[in-house]
């Protein structure tokens, strides 16, 4: 199904801009690291010593290699943020094909010639099953063991939150192990906590996230039965949720991915000049390999760059298959650099480190694809000195 063109009244901006009226985004990246590390300071007595006390209870079983701080930040407020913004609507489904949806989720990115097919029968079942019309409550109860369970099928099954399933999962081990006192303090201060990333995050994010509630309200019957409407209709707070996790990433992930001996540029298909029958790109089993055949395009820019500062690039089409990027035995480590737009890019991050891939990402300055935002579908860009300093 084709966006009408009336959804679309911004050319250049559909839902979130970067840029603003701004020639690049030098000031949002400024303004996101100030932020993040406000977000860091506000969870030195209130997320991290939860996370503290996760830490010791992994040693203790032996579960996982410690990471840094900055992955459980996150990992605490994603689960405060989809709770707060998915759990009634998860909790009112009590029949579904959650085990179908989760599998199709990964047969997708397996069969690519299926993708078609398999996204068509996904907005259906989305529809009928996943996405009911539900009254929701603005002041949500603190949530329980086992509704975090029963979210968590939901989660999963919707394809977009799988990654963050994983690591809800092993949060939810740990919480069992806490009495109903500790455990109402923990979900008291995650509640809290989210509240004040909601606050603070649309006083200083909200201006670069000013036309998603006028595209949520104009374009929600066309994404009805599309498999893609999680991921087009995301809350401003998500948006927000998903700046300052980019910066997070990035923090947590950057000494591993400095030891790395080769580095790599991974840019979605909707920054190509041209579209699919245009483009000459050649087909790999990684992805897209540029033909250099448009000078204006950003896609054959970044790859001249990288002829002369030594790194590849690759055109990864939407729901890749992301393990092909994991290290092989006998061949230099490689690190990369992923580029997405603000709803996807965390997600994908991610499911990079579960594949043991290093990783650092830039957020795409703006959504422009065809397939999701655009009615006809506009080059988008990134900022190429957040680009140059990450691979520096």
């Amino acid at each position: 199904m084709v966006i009408d063109t009336t959804i679309i009244e911004d050319m250049d901006t559909v839902t979130y801009s970067l840029k603003l009226e701004k020639s690049n985004s030098q000031e949002y990246y400024k303004t996101v690291r100030e932020f993040t590390n406000e977000v860091i300071k506000h969870s030195e007595k209130t997320l991290l010593p939860i996370a503290s006390d996760f830490k010791e209870y992994l040693i203790s079983f032996n579960l996982e290699d410690i990471r840094e701080d900055e992955e459980y930040i996150l990992e605490l407020l994603s689960f405060g943020i989809l709770w707060y913004k998915y759990s009634q609507i998860a909790l009112h489904i009590r029949f579904a094909p959650f085990i179908t949806l989760s599998n199709m989720s990964e047969w997708r990115k397996k069969h690519q010639h299926l993708k078609p097919y398999i996204d068509s029968l996904r907005g259906i079942l989305f529809t009928l099953f996943i996405l009911p019309k539900v009254r929701t409550k603005k002041d949500l109860p603190l949530a329980t063991l086992e509704q975090i369970d029963h979210a968590c099928k939901w989660f999963e099954a919707t394809g977009e939150f799988r990654e963050q399933v994983l690591r809800f999962i092993r949060w939810r081990a740990y919480w069992k192990q806490k009495d109903p006192e500790e455990l109402f303090r923990i979900f008291k201060t995650i509640k809290e906590f989210t509240r004040w990333f909601e606050e603070n995050s649309n006083s200083v994010l909200g201006k670069y996230t000013m036309k998603v509630n006028q595209f949520l309200e104009n374009s929600s019957a066309a994404y009805r039965w599309r498999e893609d409407r999680i991921s087009c209709t995301r809350s401003r707070l998500e948006y927000h949720l998903n700046m300052v996790g980019a910066e997070l990433m990035n923090r947590a992930f950057r000494d591993n991915f400095k030891k790395t001996e080769t580095k790599a540029v991974l840019l979605p298909g909707c920054m190509r000049w041209y579209n699919n029958e245009k483009c000459k790109a050649r087909r790999i089993k990684e992805g897209l390999i540029c033909g250099g055949c448009q000078s204006k395009c950003r896609v054959n820019q970044i790859r001249e760059m990288g002829r002369k500062n030594n790194f590849e690039v690759y055109i990864i089409p939407h729901a890749s298959d992301l393990s092909l990027w994991s290290p092989q035995a006998g061949k230099p480590t490689r690190g990369v650099i992923a580029s997405a737009c603000v709803t996807t890019l965390v997600e994908g991050g991610w499911e990079l480190k579960r594949y043991n891939v290093p990783a650092q990402c830039v957020l795409l300055d703006y959504s422009g694809c065809k397939k999701h935002w655009h009615c006809s579908g506009m080059p988008t860009s990134l900022n190429i000195h957040e680009l140059k300093s990450i691979m520096n």
